[in-house]
C-alpha cells in the first residue's frame, strides 16, 4: 500500500520519466486484436492515455471477446500481433502455429472460480460429480477447471463439458441448460452479482498461474523489431501510469472495456500488470502442453522447446531486468 506522498512522488517520477520518440523516426502502424477484458488492459491504457502515439505507432485495437478469438484473428491474418492467455497460445503451437512470444503482459493466480446453482445440490467441489459444467473449451477458463479437479482430487471425466462462448456462460447458468460454470473476469463478478446466495463460488488458489501474453507469428516478430521496442516501450509507460495513478487508470481501462468501475474491481485487485518475460513461465507452458495433449486438442508429440517459442530481444532492449528467462 502506498500513501499519499508516495503516490504523489510515483506520479511525479512517471512524468518525468515518460518516454517519447521524435516525429522524425515515422510512424508506424500495427493491428493488434485485444479481448476487451481486463487482462489485456494495459494495451487499452496505451491506447487512451496516447502511450502508443508517443512511440510513433498508430495502433489499432481490434476488439474480441477473449484471447482464443483474438489469436483466431492474427492466424487468419487480420491482425499483425493478438494479446491471449498462455493456453490458446500453447494449443495453437502444439498445432504447428509458428508463434512467437513478446511479452507477458498480466498474471493472476485467484481469479477464476466454479460458480454453481446451489438449488442443484452444488456447495462444494465434490458436488459437481455428475454435473454439466459450462466453460469455454480451449482456453484459460477450461484449464483451471481441469487444475482445480486435480486439487480436490475429482476425476475430470465425472463431469459433463458444455461449450460455451464468455457471452452465455451467466445466461446459460440461469436458464438452467448447465448446473454450474468455469469463469474468469469480470463475467465471474457479473454472475456472483447478478445470482447473490443462490450461487456458491468455489476457489482453488495459486492452482494454476494466468498470464496473458502478447504474440505475433515469428516472421513478422523478427521483422519488426524496432516497432515492437516502441510497443514495449508504450506499455511499460502504461504500467507506470497504473502504478503511478491506480484510480485514474481503473476508471480509463473500465471505460475502454465497457465496464462500470465496480465491476472492475475485482480483477484490479487479484491482477499484476507487469510487462516482462519469467523463466518460470516455461513451466507453465510445459504443464499446459501436456493437459492439451491428454484433452486432444494436438497430437501426442515430443516437448516442444518453448524457449525456441520466445523473442526476447525486444524487451531485453526496452528493459533487461524484465527478462529472467535462462538463455
Amino acid at each position: 500500500m502506498i500513501g499519499i506522498g508516495g503516490a504523489t512522488l510515483l506520479a511525479s517520477l512517471y512524468g518525468l520519466n515518460r518516454h517519447r520518440v521524435s516525429p522524425a523516426e515515422g510512424i508506424s502502424k500495427l493491428r493488434i486484436a485485444t479481448p476487451l477484458v481486463p487482462h489485456a488492459g494495459l494495451f487499452h491504457l496505451a491506447s487512451a492515455r496516447g502511450f502508443f502515439r508517443d512511440q510513433g505507432l498508430e495502433a489499432t485495437l481490434l476488439p474480441q471477446t477473449h484471447g482464443k478469438a483474438a489469436l483466431a484473428d492474427l492466424l487468419r491474418g487480420r491482425a499483425d500481433l493478438a494479446v491471449a492467455a498462455d493456453v490458446p497460445v500453447v494449443v495453437e503451437v502444439l498445432k504447428g502455429a509458428p508463434l512467437s512470444i513478446v511479452a507477458s503482459v498480466s498474471s493472476a493466480s485467484n481469479e477464476l472460480a466454479v460458480l454453481g446453482r446451489v438449488d442443484r445440490g452444488i456447495r462444494t467441489p465434490d458436488d459437481l460429480r455428475g454435473r454439466k459444467i459450462g466453460v469455454t473449451l480451449g482456453t484459460s477458463g477450461e484449464y483451471f477447471l481441469w487444475a482445480f479437479l486435480v486439487r480436490y482430487r475429482i476425476a475430470p471425466q465425472s463431469l459433463q463439458l458444455v461449450d460455451l462462448p464468455p457471452s452465455k456462460l451467466i445466461e446459460s447458468l440461469r436458464d438452467g441448460l448447465v448446473d454450474g460454470v468455469a469463469a474468469w473476469q469480470p463475467v465471474r463478478y457479473e454472475a456472483e452479482r447478478a445470482f447473490g446466495n443462490a450461487i456458491v463460488s468455489l476457489h482453488a488458489p495459486d492452482a494454476y498461474a494466468q498470464r496473458f501474453v502478447l504474440v505475433g507469428l515469428h516472421d513478422y516478430v523478427q521483422a519488426h523489431q524496432q516497432e515492437l521496442r516502441r510497443l514495449l516501450q508504450a506499455l511499460t509507460d502504461a504500467e507506470a501510469f497504473a502504478q503511478a495513478e491506480p484510480q485514474q487508470a481503473k476508471a480509463a481501462l473500465a471505460e475502454q472495456i465497457k465496464l462500470k468501475p465496480g465491476a472492475l474491481d475485482p480483477s484490479w485487485q487479484d491482477m499484476t500488470f507487469e510487462v516482462e518475460q519469467q523463466q518460470a513461465q516455461l513451466v507453465t507452458l510445459e504443464d499446459v502442453a501436456m493437459w492439451a495433449m491428454a484433452r486432444g486438442y494436438a497430437p501426442a508429440q515430443p516437448m516442444p522447446n518453448f524457449l525456441s517459442h520466445l523473442s526476447l530481444d525486444a524487451l531485453l532492449a526496452v528493459g533487461p531486468e524484465r527478462v529472467t528467462v535462462v538463455r
